[in-house]
C-alpha cells in the first residue's frame, strides 16, 4: 500500500466501510466510472486507457512524494467490494480547507446512493478534521443531482453559496452550488490563574451583560477578588473551551448551592457566537459534573427574552421546569440531572 506523507493512518474505516489510499489497480474502474457520468463532473471528453495511464504514473504517483500534496485521493469499500473513489482536492494548506471529491459506480448509484455518499462523507471527514485539523471542507456541484443535498444536509453540510448560472450545459446554464462543513471539535479545560483577563473580557462583552442578572459592568478590581476566590473553590467547577486550533471560544461555570443542587452559567467569546458551540459546551461540562456529583441536579435561569440560550440549554439536553421570578425577572428556570 501506497502512503500519504501528511497521514499518520492511511486507512479509516466505520462499519463495514474503508477508504484507503488509491490503489493502481483501481485505475480501469475509475476511468469507466468517469467516462459514464461526465455530465456532472469537470471533465471535458471521455478519457482513454493512455491518458489514464499517464495520470496515474505521474500525477497520482507523485501525491505520495509530497508533504503537502494538493489532493489526497483514496478507493472507496464496502468490506472488498470497490465502490468508487474520491478524496480531499483542491487543498489550502495555509487556510485549511479542501474540496471534496467522490464518484461511485453508475450501476450502485439508483438504490444505494444515499447509503454510499453518506458512509464516504463520514471517512472524509474524519480524514480532514481528525487526521489534518482541518477547518473546512465542501463539495462543489453542478445543479443536476438534487438528490444529493439532503445527504449533505443529513452528514452537517450547509448550502453556503450557490453560484447562478454558472455552468453550461446540453443548452442552458446551470447554477453550480456549494455546500459545506465546518470543523466545530471542541475541548475542556479547568481554568486557571492565566486565564483571569480572558474571563474579565468576557464578563464586560456587552451581550453578556445584557443576559445576565446583574448587568453593571465589572471593575477589574472587584473581577480579579472574585476570580482568584472561585478558581480555589472545591464546589466551583470552572472550564474554559477551545476549538480545534486552540483558540478560547468560551467558558462554564458550575457552582453547587447544597448538597444536591447547582446552578450552571455560560458565556460565548463575541467571536465565536452563531457556530452551534454553547449546546456542546453546555452539555460537556453538566455531563463532566455530574459524573463528579451524581447526585445532584443543574439548574439554570435564563431570561425569558434570551431565546438563544434557552435553546441551547434545551438542545443540550435540559428540561424546561417552570417559568419563574429570578432575582425579580421573569425567566425559564432549566434542570438537567443523572
Amino acid at each position: 500500500m501506497r502512503q500519504y506523507q501528511c497521514l499518520k493512518n492511511q486507512i479509516f474505516s466505520i462499519g463495514g466501510f474503508r477508504i484507503e489510499p488509491i490503489r493502481d489497480e483501481d485505475k480501469y474502474e475509475i476511468l469507466t466510472i468517469r467516462n459514464e457520468q461526465l455530465y456532472h463532473l469537470r471533465q471535458l471528453k471521455p478519457l482513454t486507457a493512455a491518458a489514464q495511464e499517464n495520470y496515474f504514473a505521474t500525477v497520482v504517483s507523485g501525491l505520495f512524494e509530497q508533504e503537502f500534496p494538493n489532493q489526497l485521493l483514496f478507493s472507496f469499500f464496502e468490506n472488498e467490494t470497490f465502490l468508487g473513489y474520491g478524496g480531499l482536492v483542491r487543498i489550502n494548506w495555509v487556510d485549511k480547507n479542501a474540496e471534496i471529491s467522490f464518484v461511485m459506480k453508475t450501476a450502485f448509484e439508483k438504490d444505494n446512493f444515499a447509503k454510499y455518499w453518506s458512509n464516504y462523507l463520514k471517512l472524509i471527514e474524519t480524514v480532514a478534521f481528525e487526521a489534518l485539523n482541518f477547518h473546512k471542507i465542501f463539495t462543489y456541484a453542478f445543479d443536476l443531482r438534487p438528490h444529493l443535498y439532503p445527504v449533505l444536509n443529513a452528514c452537517g453540510f450547509i448550502e453556503e453559496a450557490r453560484l447562478k448560472e454558472h455552468c453550461f450545459f446540453e443548452g442552458k446554464f446551470l447554477d453550480v452550488v456549494y455546500h459545506a462543513k465546518f470543523n466545530r471539535k471542541i475541548t475542556l479545560r479547568k481554568a486557571d490563574e492565566k486565564d483571569m483577563m480572558l474571563y474579565f473580557e468576557w464578563a464586560n462583552d456587552a451581550a453578556v451583560r445584557e443576559n445576565s442578572y446583574q448587568s453593571e459592568p465589572i471593575t477589574l478590581e472587584n473581577h480579579q477578588e472574585w476570580f482568584f476566590n472561585k478558581i480555589e473553590q472545591e464546589d466551583c467547577f470552572m472550564l474554559v473551551f477551545e476549538n480545534h486550533i486552540g483558540s478560547p471560544i468560551g467558558q462554564v461555570r458550575i457552582q453547587q448551592k447544597e448538597e444536591n443542587t447547582a446552578l450552571i452559567g455560560i458565556s460565548n467569546d463575541a467571536n465565536h457566537r452563531g457556530k452551534g458551540y454553547a449546546s456542546q459546551m453546555i452539555q460537556m461540562a453538566s455531563n463532566a459534573f455530574l459524573i463528579e456529583n451524581p447526585q445532584v441536579c443543574i439548574s439554570a435561569f435564563i431570561k425569558i427574552d434570551n431565546k438563544a440560550s434557552a435553546k441551547a440549554f434545551e438542545k443540550s439536553g435540559y428540561i424546561l421546569d417552570a417559568v419563574v421570578d429570578y432575582e425579580s425577572i421573569q425567566s425559564y428556570h432549566y434542570t438537567k440531572k443523572l
